[in-house]
């Protein structure tokens, strides 16, 4: 029975009391749960007036929440979604934060994956049941952003463009194959879902309370439709802008080193302490712009053809900038000065004063990272009926993604006397401010920097069959193909690091231990440096330094210009060894072209019971995908290993090709009315992403320990170099794999009023990891004869299993008295579950700053605990609506930036945890009349703190970052006509 049917059925008082007999089914809910939703089932069976339900339109929060149940009630595999029925109306500011609502999907906080150094306001990384293997689509259809990824960068999508966000958890024959995580399916509006003429459009004035700064966004739309004699046509135009600016404020307590540099009982003799690095804090100030266009045109000839073309584009501008100082001394010289107050946990530092014999080395940067993304999607087909029981459809497609950035970074060196800190939930921290605040004690320290230009670009046909048989078990049969040729040139410099003037260099480099100040001539000077004063640095909370030099934004922004400025200005300082900047090219070394082919073909059965209310579909998909990567292969330049090679650069050409079969089974069962059991069973992949099977590799040679390097240009035997070669790509990588289960139990208690109970059970088992190991690979010398390296990186290996479930219950509460029916709740719950067996490689298994190992991890990104709850009211004029998100502590990362290194001769990395994280957001609107809206969207309203952990063996476990970003306000306008 359709949705509309059942609302029918209900309006005219003929519906069968919902629930009854339900008690076994859903033991796993709450009786708290139970008795409400009995309560509205009892008023939902009361007599009613027969309604029209043609003539009545819900709209609003009711609207939303009515369409998002009636896409999961209705869909023939697992579905969740967030609808919106009026342009710019979804429940978020952002499509990240939107898709953070549906149970089993999250978001981090932080501007990319595995960085925990830098907050992002608006999230990212989405992870669908603990995954991020997701895939992307829009309408159905591919949609990526040139990342080196395969999805799409969520935050870059104007959320003001969207009709709606559908997450599938599950695989169908006819769905294109990638989402083993799930598929992420954003749906635009096109004209004919529109009746008649639609002019709308939308005003904002976003404000953040922390940066202070004001940002407009706004949106437009026109659709129509006409009835000619050559049939009825629709046009859409959709258009949106929207700018953003926060602030982001944080603190860091560096890694624990184990030390014997401090006497602390004045006997003569150093005490084994455990000592942190340091402590340092910074400002983030980030403004980006999101830009979108849509245009859908429909034509239906005839009853029994339609046609459509649309074209999309996102564009993404994201500028942010930091000043930060941060420690950049050896953390193995560490001492606590005893002559100051100092206390300790055992033998691990909870505060004092951190000194070494010649100061502290610290740095002093402004940092720019300037982003700028585009996709194009141009998209055309038809379905055709070519029988009362024959349907055809075909859709042609392609894309066009483009990405550049600059990330830039130059930097101070000072030398501080001494750090203060003191640990215990904020951390405190002191230096001597009038050292700090005089320009005197500065240096030129680095420059850095990375350059990306990435393009890529997607032709895809696909063709679909559908034939409906009269009766019997079989209902239909589906056929289809697919075809798809994408392309994609990636040029990324990595991070460039050059030296301007570093302690190190005394006594060689420089002529003494002097570094030289900031006035090195007439256009390197302290007028490119400014005295950064963290005004209500930590929205005054934390007890902090308030200043120090560092260089302005134009000196990072101007690359290569203002680099080769500061080197060349160094240039006559130095005794030897360094002078002058070479910024790395977009040149043949740095750039990576890549090509895949892909042909699927599928065979669907869909199948039913009518009298049992049985349904399902069974099918197979079977896809054949073929990979060419170009790049190139940089050897060895030793003088003592002449036969290896000369650092000469040679092009290599990789290719790699695989077949999968992938069935799939759905099922659903309607055993009492209003309840629904689901189960789901597929074979489900995710290919490597591009920027993971990149065709590049440097091989490394470098004496075995014992052997001393010839000075005397002698050479070598190989079997006295240890042959390395470390890479993070590899073309021969084949997709993850993964055999999914999904059963559910669903409660339509009230269809009518957008009731509902659900218990989600699902797994996940997993092969084919991506991990990196090392392997020896033989790769050929300039004399003829071949040498194994030992290369690491990324293979297949290992397996997993995911486990967990998901709870959720909406409701309206019309069975309140008449003032508070306008109230009504949503709320969602996921556990998860998880166990890996995937061999760690000692180049990228933890360790301890003391070399001791670490135990089994938990995969990383994936919370154990996650829930949504949202409250709101709607009753004549107004919209209220309150929206909490929460998830559990997750691993972040291991040894990413700032945890990892090589002091004392270990090897050492880290793993680092986000923290739990919940954020409260809201919205207020007020409805003048049917044309008119006014509102208040509202993003943190709680000043949620984000932490992040890292776990020392030695050290402990322990908080070592801390955040704090804007609370966000929108006032919105919304018109319609």
């Amino acid at each position: 029975m359709s949705t509309l049917q059942r609302r029918l059925k209900v309006a005219n008082g003929t519906r069968r009391r919902a629930g009854t007999g339900l008690q076994p089914t859903v033991l796993a809910l709450s009786v708290a749960l139970l008795l409400s939703a009995a309560a509205q089932a009892q008023d939902a069976t009361a007599d009613k007036k027969a309604t029209d339900l043609d003539a009545v339109q819900v709209t609003g929060i009711r609207g939303s929440v009515y369409k998002a149940q009636d896409i999961k009630r209705d869909a023939d595999t697992f579905v969740d979604s967030v609808t919106a029925l009026d342009i710019g109306a979804l429940p978020d500011r952002s499509v990240t934060e939107t898709l953070s609502r549906i149970p089993g999907v999250t978001i981090d906080h932080f501007l990319s994956v595995g960085d925990p150094e830098h907050f992002s306001a608006e999230g990212s990384g989405v992870q669908v049941r603990g995954l991020t293997q997701v895939r992307s689509e829009l309408n159905g259809r591919d949609s990526f952003s040139a990342s080196g990824g395969r999805s799409l960068s969520f935050q870059d999508v104007p959320s003001e463009l969207m009709a709606g966000v559908d997450v599938y958890k599950n695989q169908k024959a006819d769905m294109i194959e990638g989402g083993l995580g799930g598929t992420v399916d954003l749906r635009t509006f096109m004209p004919f879902d529109i009746d008649g003429q639609k002019i709308s459009f939308s005003l904002s004035e976003n404000y953040g309370d922390f940066i202070k700064k004001y940002k407009p966004s706004g949106s437009a739309l026109y659709s129509n439709t006409w009835d000619t004699d050559a049939g009825k046509f629709g046009l859409l135009v959709d258009v949106a802008h929207n700018e953003l600016a926060t602030r982001t404020d944080g603190l860091f307590v560096r890694p624990f080193f184990k030390t014997a540099n401090s006497d602390l009982n004045g006997d003569g003799s150093n005490d084994e302490v455990w000592l942190p690095r340091g402590a340092d804090w910074r400002t983030l100030e980030y403004e980006r712009k999101r830009e979108g266009a849509y245009v859908a045109l429909q034509w239906k000839p005839s009853d029994d053809l339609e046609l459509f073309a649309t074209a999309f584009q996102s564009k993404y501008d994201e500028l942010w900038y930091e000043d930060a100082i941060f420690v950049s001394n050896d953390p193995t010289q560490v001492t606590l000065d005893a002559s100051q107050p100092y206390e300790l946990e055992g033998n691990v530092f909870k505060s004092g004063r951190l000194t070494s014999a010649s100061g502290v080395p610290m740095g002093t940067d402004i940092r720019a990272s300037h982003r700028k993304s585009k996709t194009t999607d141009y998209s055309m087909g038809l379905k055709w009926n070519l029988s009362d029981a024959t349907e055809f459809s075909t859709q042609f497609q392609y894309i066009d993604a483009s990405t550049r950035s600059l990330d830039s970074t130059v930097s101070l060196g000072v030398n501080v006397p001494y750090i203060d800190v003191s640990l215990g939930g904020l951390p405190s921290i002191g230096v001597d401010e009038s050292f700090t605040g005089n320009p005197e004690n500065y240096y030129w320290g680095f420059t850095m920097e990375d350059v990306v230009n990435n393009k890529a670009k997607e032709l895809a046909w696909r063709a679909d069959l559908k034939h409906s048989f009269d009766s019997g078990f079989f209902k239909s049969v589906k056929f289809g193909v697919r075809t798809t040729s994408r392309q994609a040139t990636s040029i990324d410099t990595g991070y460039n690091w050059q030296a301007v003037f570093q302690t190190w260099m005394a006594w060689w480099a420089l002529p003494n231990d002097q570094m030289p100040g900031l006035d090195l001539n007439d256009q390197v000077n302290s007028s490119l440096v400014n005295l950064s004063t963290f005004k209500n640095f930590y929205r005054g909370d934390a007890n902090t330094p308030g200043a120090f030099y560092a260089p302005i934004l134009a000196t990072a922004l101007g690359f290569p210009g203002s680099y080769s400025a500061i080197h060349d200005a160094a240039a006559p300082y130095y005794s030897c060894c360094y002078g002058g900047f070479t910024p790395r090219q977009a040149t043949e070394e740095y750039t990576n072209d890549q090509n895949e082919d892909t042909r699927a073909v599928y065979a669907m059965l869909n199948f039913a019971l009518d009298d049992t209310a049985f349904d399902g579909n069974i099918g197979v998909r079977v896809v054949r995908t073929e990979n060419s990567a170009s790049g190139y292969l940089v050897y060895p330049n030793v003088a003592y290993a002449p036969y290896l090679g000369a650092g000469q650069i040679e092009p290599i050409t990789a290719k790699n090709s695989y077949t999968d079969v992938l069935p799939s089974l759905n099922m659903r069962w309607e055993p009492i009315s209003d309840v629904v059991v689901r189960f789901a069973a597929s074979q489900a992949i995710a290919r490597p992403d591009f920027g993971d099977m990149q065709a590049y590799q440097l091989l490394s040679a470098n004496t075995r320990d014992g052997v001393t390097p010839p000075t005397d240009g002698s050479t070598l035997a190989p079997d006295s170099l240890n042959l390395t070669g470390s890479s993070y790509d590899n073309p021969y990588l084949t997709p993850m794999k993964a055999n999914q289960y999904d059963l559910s139990f669903e409660w339509y208690f009230s269809p009518d009023r957008g009731g509902m109970a659900w218990v989600n059970l699902f797994r996940k088992d997993i092969k084919d990891y991506f991990r990196r190991q090392s392997q020896l690979v033989s790769y050929p010398g300039v004399d003829g004869n071949s040498y194994d390296y030992l290369i690491t990186r990324p293979v297949n290996v290992g397996t997993a299993s995911i486990q967990g479930a998901e709870l959720g219950w909406n409701q309206f509460f019309d069975f309140l008295p008449e003032a508070l029916k306008g109230f009504g709740m949503s709320a969602n719950y996921t556990y998860i579950d998880s166990k890996t067996k995937v061999p760690n490689d000692l180049d990228v298994v933890p360790v301890d700053t003391d070399g001791s190992l670490f135990g089994d991890l938990p995969a990383d990104g994936l919370s154990k605990n996650s829930y949504n709850v949202a409250l709101f009211y709607e009753k004549g004029p107004w919209q209220i609506r309150m929206a909490y998100n929460w998830r559990s502590e997750f691993l972040l990362s291991v040894g990413p930036n700032g945890y990892n290194g090589g002091d004392g001769g270990i090897a050492w990395k880290l793993p680092v945890y986000s923290d739990a994280y919940g954020q409260l957001d809201g919205s207020i609107f007020y409805k003048f009349n049917d044309n008119v809206q006014l509102g208040l969207e509202m993003n943190n309203l709680n000043n949620a703190e984000q932490r992040t952990i890292m776990d020392q063996v030695g050290a402990g476990r322990r908080v070592t970052s801390w955040y704090v970003n804007d609370t966000r306000y929108a006032a919105t306008l919304r018109v319609t006509f």
